[in-house]
């Protein structure tokens, strides 16, 4: 699932406020300018950034000149020019697609799990499988499923109640009207949340407008919808149909098509993420990138719904093998299916010199006592592996993005990932949420650092950017909670992500120190 929230309900000041310089009280961006200081006199190399997302408009104005091109390959030719067994993979591949279709919605991993495990067991006599540990996570499941489809379900029937309610309330009134006509009106039961939400949105102005409540819970009721429709679905599974890949042979390649961009709707995620990576700085407009020297390999494997393991894997390894340094994922998921895949293409970027960084989730939950796949498995990629948790632009004790995930063993560093202002399709631009833009933060701070210092391995930049972080001084709030604690004790580096220090510590150690 992708790890970004909605539209920010508040912005701040600088629209660009993840570039100014760190503070202690608020606005703790990544240096940026210190760091252009200490690099104008040294020259750049390019670095190859990849992507794995939900797709990437190509044809932003914004990004022309910072997408990926493999030279090797003749575009629309029908020929695998270069031999590496994708035809006409121009700006990267798509995993989830075939020659002439697309996946745009998928179901839940949790759904997967329950639907496969049901199959073997939901017959079966509890006391002959008492001690098999199968049997027991089939247990886990069953009751993890059956409690978020029942609670989804609750509230879908909510969202549907009120947006009956507020066409109850424009039925009588009209969609536009004056304040007044509400005064003495008294509702029936069913209608009183419609008509207090109608009031508390009008209130101050002169025409009572229905829309305006009613579009303030669209996106929530729109969310259970996929839920319903899709996500905790039993019956929906659009692989074999929309892909027809051997789904049980975790290992297979070459499946998939060079569609890197779908639509304005299912690529505005992966769009958003490559703005903040490379966006142009130089034209003054709309956004602005961290690495000019970045180029974006663009690699599609999440739908609206939990990427499949087959397909993050398969991502990786096609990211190593055409030349990508660092690998940026702003995707998640609490279940797994294929991890052994995962892990096999986690040690390939490992044994590559391969910088991998991953979001850390938006559920305010520790990640050392919860599941958030993919990840360093234990520790066993954790020298080039860079978990990213979301900060702010609050002040003190709100520095900490209230939906991030954290935990002092996984979480490694926070970057800034509330109000980040990027590219959208069709030449748009928006600030969203997330720790899907954390961590591109993380990677356009690591393909800077890289694009000036090379001869570094992905070990030694990754041990450069944890260790030159921020530290805040003061306690923050636990994400989610009202509770306070320092940094330290939320992530392993306990501070923020700076792009100067970064340069300083990178200088420091390519010159033996």
């Amino acid at each position: 699932m992708l790890c970004a929230t909605t539209v920010v309900a508040q912005k701040p000041m600088d629209s660009m406020w993840h570039f100014l310089p760190f503070t202690q009280s608020g606005y703790a961006g990544i240096d940026y300018e210190r760091a252009e200081q200490l690099s104008k006199n040294m020259e750049a190399n390019e670095i190859v950034v990849a992507v794995i997302d939900n797709g990437v408009d190509i044809n932003h104005p914004d990004l022309q000149g910072s997408i990926w091109v493999n030279e090797d390959e003749i575009a629309g030719n029908g020929i695998d020019d270069d031999n590496n067994g994708y035809i006409d993979d121009i700006h990267g591949w798509n995993f989830i697609g075939s020659a002439d279709t697309n996946v745009t919605h998928d179901n839940l991993e949790l759904t997967r799990q329950y639907v496969i495990l049901r199959e073997k067991y939901r017959n079966s006599s509890a006391s002959a499988f008492e001690n098999d540990p199968e049997y027991q996570r089939y247990l886990r499941v069953d009751e993890d499923f059956k409690n978020a489809y029942n609670t989804s379900k609750r509230m879908l029937d909510f969202y549907n109640e009120l947006d009956a309610g507020f066409d109850r309330v424009e039925k009588k009134f009209g969609t536009k009207f004056d304040p007044e006509e509400l005064l003495e009106y008294q509702p029936k039961k069913d209608d009183q949340l419609a008509v207090a939400l109608v009031r508390i949105f009008s209130a101050g102005k002169d025409t009572v407008n229905v829309d305006d409540a009613r579009e303030a819970f669209a996106e929530s009721r729109k969310h259970y919808e996929y839920l319903m429709d899709y996500g905790y679905n039993t019956d929906f599974d659009p692989r074999e149909e929309l892909v027809g890949d051997n789904y049980e042979d975790a290992y297979e390649k070459y499946y998939g098509n060079n569609q890197v961009y779908i639509n304005e709707e299912f690529s505005s995620h992966g769009t958003h993420v490559a703005g903040i990576i490379a966006a142009n700085r130089d034209n003054d407009i709309g956004a602005k990138g961290i690495c000019a020297n970045a180029k974006i390999m663009v690699l599609r494997c999440v739908p609206d719904g939990d990427e499949r393991d087959k397909d993050v894997a398969n991502s990786i390894i096609y990211a190593v093998d055409n030349g990508a340094k660092i690998i940026n994922m702003s995707f998640g998921k609490g279940y797994a299916h294929s991890s052994e895949a995962v892990k096999a293409a986690i040690k390939y970027a490992q044994e590559n010199n391969v910088l991998l960084i991953h979001a850390a989730g938006n559920d305010s939950e520790n990640n050392d006592e919860t599941d958030n796949f993919p990840n360093d498995f234990d520790g066993s990629y954790q020298d080039v592996w860079i978990e990213v948790g979301a900060s702010s632009w609050y002040e003190k004790p709100d520095m900490l993005a209230s939906f991030s995930n954290y935990g002092r063993a996984e979480v490694d560093v926070f970057a800034p990932g509330v109000a980040i202002y990027s590219t959208m399709p069709d030449s748009a631009y928006e600030a969203l949420d997330g720790t899907s833009m954390a961590s591109p933060v993380v990677a356009g701070v690591a393909a800077y650092v890289w694009s000036y210092y090379p001869d570094l391995s992905a070990e030694e930049l990754r041990d450069i950017l944890v260790e030159s972080t921020e530290y805040l001084k003061r306690r923050q709030k636990i994400p989610g909670s009202k509770k306070k604690r320092k940094l330290k004790k939320l992530s392993a580096s306990g501070g923020i992500i700076n792009l100067a220090n970064a340069m300083e510590l990178a200088a420091l150690r390519s010159s033996g120190q």
